[in-house]
């Protein structure tokens, strides 16, 4: 094992001390650099397509940030039932019947519930806009 380590350090040390022998070495050099093609982020196209990317990216989350704003903001109000517990107005009761009904049933019985939240959301949304305008 000694014997071949010598022998690799040996090796080393001889082509470490060698000097390359170049007959051209301008052309050498210039081949080398025609031969390197230019880099994908200094061409305008690669530029081009990572600034569109960063702009729509940019827009995808002012988005979600004004969703969340409105998310927040509009949230459903929880409301005093007649016997005075508070309930958020985005709940609803199931009918009795629900677990024998089927699933069209079921699907039109929530797609209505749904309509009829949404109408109360935006008539809730009319009316904060109003009481804003006129103070």
């Amino acid at each position: 094992m000694k014997q071949e380590d010598k022998q690799y350090e040996e090796w080393l040390s001889e082509l470490k001390n060698k000097q390359p022998i170049l007959k051209n070495p301008e052309e050498l050099t210039t081949a080398i650099l025609n031969s390197i093609s230019p880099s994908p982020s200094r061409s305008k196209s690669g530029r081009r397509k990572f600034l569109i990317g960063a702009w729509l990216s940019g827009l995808a989350a002012a988005v979600l940030l004004l969703l969340f704003i409105n998310d927040a903001y509009l949230s459903p109000m929880p409301q005093q039932n007649e016997y005075g517990d508070w309930q958020n107005s985005t709940s609803f009761s199931l009918p009795e019947n629900w677990k024998e009904m089927g699933l069209q049933e079921k699907n039109n019985y929530l797609s209505s519930q749904f309509t009829r939240h949404r109408q109360l959301r935006q008539t809730r949304i009319i009316q904060l806009i109003k009481e804003n305008r006129s103070k």
